[in-house]
């Protein structure tokens, strides 16, 4: 269908000029061109919101953007459609095109955000014609409808299946080079990947707050503090952890050694979510390297961070092949997933885990699943309410609480109730919303965690809860300010659902039991937090939580130990990263049983006779004696086993 953009009124803009408007329009147009059912992205009026997003974007973002804007409108209409292309093609142009690249993924993710509803101010024609603010209100699969609506509505990023295959086939063959490395080998790799890290940290946080909205201080403590302290925790520990490992071998394989091996697992795919897009990037692949594996890392279409990990990657000293990035939404992910890799991890929410481990179960393929969570806190009157306060805050707010493990349900001891709302209101309220460096809380990243937000927070509101902060939100803006509640309860879906945003609900405990009953209240079990003065009592409480992960008078600290397992329990995972036991989940575990070149015949190979037989039944009541009378017993009845044993390997049952 033709369309004339000069037929449409122009929006008004504090920030771009009429000219650069056109240049939205005409660029929008090529990205949504619409359908039957759908509108042009010129005809949606989605241009509307381009000054609120602006203002998310870093000032020499903007400035390129608005000379893009500039070009798009000048051009002529054949000249524009090969810039596009120009644009849609640098992937695959090599390491020179990065600035295409990111011209790319700056005009696609700005149109794709205004017309599909960048923090609800999407086209009005398109939510109109896609029924947006009606599916907030229903769900599908067990998830808010919003996210079943959102990626209905992206456009197909995903690679071929052949561009994918190609990808696991060079992985393949990486992975041989990989595994003939040495572990001090893979581990001088690694330890050049946190130099360059460290050297480029503040790109790093620039391009990971522009694609989150996180503030500049997460991302530094999020994206790079917590990935350089895993890289050494590997410098440290992967040799060992890796190592042979010598195995006590039992009375009656006397003379034997057993060994247990770590082996590499072959290919590795890494499926990552959007809310800490470098750290969910680097760590799995890290520790996949180090126990000497490819790696396929498929990043979230909202947080790809398109070009900086291989880049990064690349300049520590990787080779093209041994970590390999491969971009689009779900169906990519499908592809990946049909090429057989040895081993998935997926972090992302439990619908679509199901779906990648159904799809894992038919070609038999492991899988490691973290998933998500509803993490409670318990907080006894015993506790140091002061101290707790800023906990809460924290471990609530921290990256705008799109932590799988934030702080969601906070329970209160009815004693101490008011005194800590009274605490926890004050302390919110101080808190100042924005991206920079003086900021504490930056915005939500996605569209769909906005609706979300919006429609529990309407949901607890109609079921009678007080809301006592965040009242300046308009239930549009992705920069949503902490929201306290109180007078909350279990029937409520910010009680029960995973909200994934800066919610603070609080709700009074008697005793014990009762908290305990309150935090087990849920599907999930990823982590929780016991605040006590009575560290005794903490820990009996935290025994009975049913999660992977307890943190007493603190919160989410078990994933600051690189050195502690991490995972969770009931529908919130399946395996455990990070760790002892996560380094080794990238490997193959063999064992190994090592006998000498002797002529000795074994007691229970062939061929078996009546004396043999009551010679062994003397030796199965013996190995049942404890103490030095039943190891005397046991060689006693050992020996002439042995000895007739041998004969009869060497005679014959006439010798």
């Amino acid at each position: 269908m033709k369309r004339d953009l000069e037929t449409f009124p122009s929006p008004v803009s504090r920030l771009f000029t009429p000219q650069q408007l056109k240049g939205l329009n005409r660029l929008g147009d090529f990205y949504c061109p619409g359908d039957e059912l759908m509108p042009a992205f010129s005809a949606s009026g989605a241009a509307e919101g381009i000054d609120r997003l602006a203002t998310a974007m870093h000032p020499r973002d903007l400035a390129d953007f608005r000379l893009l804007l500039t070009l798009a409108a000048r051009l002529p209409q054949p000249l524009l459609a090969s810039l596009v292309n120009l644009l849609d093609q640098a992937d695959r142009l090599g390491p020179w095109a990065k600035d295409l690249r990111m011209a790319r993924l700056g005009a696609a993710g700005v149109a794709y955000s205004l017309y599909y509803g960048f923090a609800g101010s999407g086209g009005p024609r398109v939510r109109a014609a896609i029924g947006w603010d009606a599916a907030i209100r229903s769900s599908i699969s067990g998830e808010p409808a919003m996210n079943q609506l959102v990626r209905d509505a992206a456009p197909d990023l995903s690679p071929t299946a052949a561009t994918v295959e190609d990808a696991f086939q060079r992985a393949h063959s990486a992975q041989v080079t990989i595994a003939a490395l040495i572990i001090e080998q893979r581990l001088a790799v690694l330890d050049r990947l946190g130099e360059v890290i460290l050297r480029r940290r503040d790109e790093i946080i620039a391009r990971v707050s522009q694609e989150t909205g996180k503030c500049a201080t997460d991302a530094l403590l999020g994206e790079i503090f917590a990935t350089l302290d895993n890289l050494e925790y590997l410098r440290k520990n992967a040799r060992k952890l890796l190592s042979d490992r010598k195995v006590a071998t039992p009375l009656a394989m006397l003379g034997k050694k057993s060994r247990v091996w770590y082996e590499p697992l072959g290919t590795i795919l890494v499926i990552a979510p959007w809310n800490y897009p470098f750290y969910q990037a680097i760590v799995p692949i890290s520790i996949a390297f180090a126990a000497g594996n490819a790696v396929i890392h498929k990043p979230s279409e909202f947080t790809p961070l398109t070009g900086l990990i291989e880049s990064i990657l690349q300049e520590a000293g990787f080779a093209r092949d041994w970590a390999q990035v491969v971009y689009g939404d779900g169906k990519a992910g499908a592809h990946c997933l049909a090429q057989r890799p040895d081993k998935v991890f997926f972090t992302g929410s439990i619908a679509t885990g199901k779906k990648v481990m159904a799809q894992a179960a038919e070609l038999l393929v492991p899988v490691e699943l973290e998933l998500g969570g509803k993490d409670a806190m318990i907080l006894f009157a015993d506790a140091n309410l002061d101290r707790a306060v800023a906990g809460a805050m924290w471990g609530a707010l921290t990256n705008t609480g799109q932590s799988c493990t934030s702080i969601e349900r906070l329970y209160i001891e009815r004693s101490v109730f008011d005194s800590f709302t009274v605490k926890l209101v004050e302390k919110v309220q101080a808190l100042q919303l924005g991206t920079g460096r003086d900021d504490d809380i930056g915005q939500m990243t996605t569209a769909a965690q906005v609706a979300i937000i919006r429609h529990q927070l309407e949901d607890a509101l109609a079921k009678g809860a007080r809301q006592l902060t965040g009242h300046s939100w308009d239930r549009q803006s992705p920069q949503i300010p902490p929201i306290v509640l109180t007078q909350v309860d279990h029937s409520m879906l910010v009680m029960e659902e995973e909200s994934f945003g800066p919610f603070l609900p609080l709700m009074p405990f008697e005793g014990d039991d009762h908290a305990v009953s309150l935090a087990n209240r849920t599907i999930y079990g990823l982590s929780a937090c016991v605040w006590s003065g009575d560290i005794a009592r903490a820990q009996r409480v935290a025994r009975r939580l049913h999660v992977g992960n307890v943190s007493i008078n603190n919160h989410m600290i078990t994933e600051g130990n690189h050195g502690l397992p991490f995972g969770g329990a009931k529908q919130s995972g399946i395996g455990r990263f990070k760790g002892e036991e996560g380094l080794r989940g990238f490997c193959n575990i063999k064992a190994v049983m090592i006998d000498g070149n002797s002529s000795k015949i074994e007691a229970n190979w062939y061929p078996f006779t009546e004396a043999k037989y009551a010679a062994m039944d003397k030796m199965t009541v013996a190995s049942r004696m404890r103490g030095l009378g039943g190891l005397v017993r046991f060689a006693l009845a050992g020996l002439p086993l042995e000895s007739l044993a041998n004969k009869l390997g060497r005679k014959g049952r006439k010798g």
